[in-house]
């Protein structure tokens, strides 16, 4: 078992066609082949099979989503258990209770710059283009450095199949308009290549509720992605990727920041690209690799306001510099070194000057699996900033396989993060001038206020029982259930806060919340049932979890009496008890996720459902009595009409594929949010019942 593990590693860690799923490897003068188990990248920085990973790493394939194609990538993320939307002037993914600036997303390996109010915009990675998604909870700043310390979103396009291949993917839905997805790509022996180019068009819209009125502007957007690869011989290989997308939004639109909705006309334009060369060389047990990565990220507002015409501009730019070094040991040992340079600022009329930051990085991980039961990886990371100085990332993580894994697999890891405020929180001077509007957000620094580095300590605990034995199930069929319980404590948590009103504008800064807590718990279960002699064959996953996420500090005030507020009516002290505590702004306390595909085997005809439930959720705009706690102020959720109401989302899809001499086709027809769900003011995203269409060809 050991033996074969580490051959799988090796072939995993040196291998340049990574994309395949079968591989031969040579044994005692003899060739077997053995089928390659699903592998993962994030959790070590290297090719890992899932099932022997110590770092949880949870997988979804785009063609097994019963949203598929057809949603959006916001929308692909909300099938993990705990992911859901937050919306703060731009929508983001929170997850296990943190905000979105506490994930690192990649984008085969590189991270994707551009945070707007600590979000990136999901818009700019088009789901046409997506082969599967590998997510990480919990602090992986061990490796990654200081925006991982809530977790690790890696997103992995397609490699290239051997000869020429193609695909185009017209499709239209209702409120979010046209998208035209097209790919060529060649395999050879040396080089091969992959172009992908998306188009999207969407009219302007309104929608209503009650005496409320919500524009939502028309959008267009272009993007293009193409990679290179070269492999000279069987020990070296060299790549580069390149990849562009602009978008531009005119007319009238919605803009909600916390108790304000202001509707205005104007256009909003966004332009990124992004290029990147890497090279591996490969020798015995050891490889090196290394590469160059830069991406620039901008924004336009062109702004119709009622007194003139104003024009905003942001520009983000970053860049990376790494290599690392990882060596096989003993074939139950492998070793992984490296270190990063890493350059970024940030400039335009919200930035004044062009503040910058330079950071130098090394880490190392040690993996190891010194008995058929038990697998470990310990990684260490540093990152030497200039304006924060050195911090250290140490992460542990176990993994425990008695009886071989086939009856239980026990995961466990401990872990510490590291996030530097960043330039937004430290230096942004933005004030919004549009009708309704009315605020101005200003960074800590102009006010003469500073900012301390988030440290955050995680712990996980997961147990998976594969069902399969004692469920009897045929191979073809297999079923897991899996509990996992997590905890994650930071202190000096960085949130934005109403500072004054001044001249009738609101101030809005950033401040350091001493100590928070997000706790919950996890189940999910998941099975693919299809008995060989079936005329069907049925794939569903269902997730739940239960999310407790406090204010430390409030915990405290309460315990000792001096939370509360004053009664309007009497002037009288009524303290906060416990129960009436809803916790941090934001966060819903249960959420439930239920994916469900079925096909008719004969015809080659599938159903997919998917059900999302979150529940009721504190909304700081909601607030109605004020302080709870004077140093420093802090409002909470503590009456009922402080929450923004629980909803249920419903998705179907009707498809049908068929094959047509070398060419494979698939049509969709469905639905989403088919209870027509409507709260543009605090769920934006939901936009009514949306119909779709969509029609695939792939050879």
């Amino acid at each position: 078992m050991r033996t074969r593990l580490w051959r799988v590693l090796l072939l995993c860690a040196w291998s340049t066609a990574l994309g395949q799923s079968e591989r031969a490897l040579p044994d005692s003068g003899s060739l077997r082949v053995y089928t390659m188990p699903e592998l993962v990248v994030t959790g070590s920085r290297n090719p890992m099979p899932v099932e022997y990973s110590p770092v949880r790493v949870e997988l979804l394939s785009v063609e097994a989503s019963p949203v598929g194609r057809s949603g959006t990538l916001a929308e692909l993320l909300e099938e993990f258990s705990g992911i859901v939307q937050q919306y703060r002037i731009r929508s983001g993914i929170q997850m296990m209770g943190l905000d979105p600036a506490y994930t690192l997303i990649l984008l085969n390996g590189q991270p994707l710059t551009g945070r707007v109010a600590g979000a990136i915009d999901l818009r700019r990675l088009p789901v046409g283009n997506i082969e599967r998604i590998e997510l990480v909870k919990g602090p992986m700043s061990s490796l990654y450095g200081s925006d991982a310390l809530g977790g690790v979103i890696n997103i992995l396009t397609p490699r290239p199949r051997q000869g020429w291949s193609g695909m185009l993917r017209p499709q239209y839905t209702q409120r979010s308009g046209a998208q035209l997805d097209a790919r060529i790509g060649y395999g050879g022996p040396r080089l091969s290549g992959l172009l992908y180019g998306g188009v999207h068009y969407s009219e302007p819209f309104t929608l209503r509720v009650d005496t409320l009125s919500y524009p939502y502007a028309g959008v267009t957007e272009l993007q293009l992605q193409g990679s290179a690869y070269w492999t000279p011989s069987a020990t070296l290989e060299a790549q580069a990727d390149v990849r562009l997308f602009g978008s531009r939004s005119r007319g009238a639109f919605a803009e909600v920041f916390g108790n304000l909705i202001a509707v205005n006309h104007g256009a909003f334009e966004q332009q990124e690209w992004s290029s990147a060369v890497s090279a591996s060389w490969t020798h015995r047990r050891a490889r090196l690799q290394g590469g160059l990565f830069a991406n620039q990220y901008q924004e336009r507002y062109h702004w119709d306001t009622a007194a003139t015409a104003r024009l905003d501009n942001f520009l983000r730019r970053f860049a990376r510099l790494w290599w690392q070094y990882d060596l096989l040991w003993r074939q139950r040992y492998r070793f992984t070194l490296g270190a990063e340079l890493l350059y970024d600022d940030v400039q335009g009329e919200r930035y004044p000057g062009t503040p910058h930051e330079r950071t130098l990085s090394a880490f190392l991980q040690w993996e190891g699996t010194p008995y058929d039961w038990l697998s470990y990886a310990l990684s260490l990371r540093t990152d030497a900033t200039r304006t924060y100085g050195t911090h250290w990332s140490p992460k542990l993580a176990l993994l425990l396989r008695p009886w071989g894994g086939q009856l239980l697999q026990l995961r466990a890891s401990v872990g510490t993060g590291f996030r530097a405020p960043d330039f937004r929180q430290l230096y942004v001077r933005f004030q919004n001038l549009l009708s309704g509007a009315g605020y101005a957000l200003l960074g800590a620094r102009l006010l003469g206020r500073t900012l301390e580095p988030e440290r955050s300590l995680a712990l996980d605990l997961s147990l998976l029982l594969p069902l399969n034995g004692w469920l009897q199930l045929p191979p073809e069929s297999q079923a897991t259930l899996e509990l996992r319980a997590f905890s994650n404590w930071v202190r000096n948590l960085i949130e934005p806060y109403y500072v004054e009103r001044r001249e009738g504008v609101d101030i809005y800064s950033y401040r350091n919340l001493a100590r928070i807590a997000t706790r919950g718990i996890e189940l999910t279960a998941a099975a693919t049932l299809a008995p060989p002699d079936a005329w069907w064959l049925l794939r569903w996953r269902a997730g739940y979890q239960l999310l407790d996420a406090v204010d430390l500090e409030v915990l405290d005030a309460i315990a000792e009496g001096r939370a509360g507020t004053q009664d309007p009516t009497t002037g009288r002290f009524q303290p906060l008890r416990r129960e009436q505590y809803g916790g941090l702004w934001g966060r819903s306390r249960h959420m439930l996720t239920l994916s469900l595909s079925g096909a008719v085997r004969q015809t080659d005809t599938w159903l997919h459902v998917r059900l999302l439930h979150r529940s009721r959720f504190g909304s700081e705009a909601l607030d109605k009595n004020g302080v709870v706690i004077s140093s420093p102020p802090r409002t909470v959720p503590d009456r009922d009409d402080e929450y923004v109401p629980g909803y249920w989302d419903i998705a179907l899809r009707l498809e049908q594929r068929w094959r047509w001499q070398r060419i494979q086709f698939a049509l969709s027809a469905g639905v989403k949010n088919l209870l027509n769900e409507l709260n543009p003011q605090f769920l934006p995203h939901l936009r009514g019942r949306q119909w779709l269409l969509e029609l695939e060809s792939q050879w």
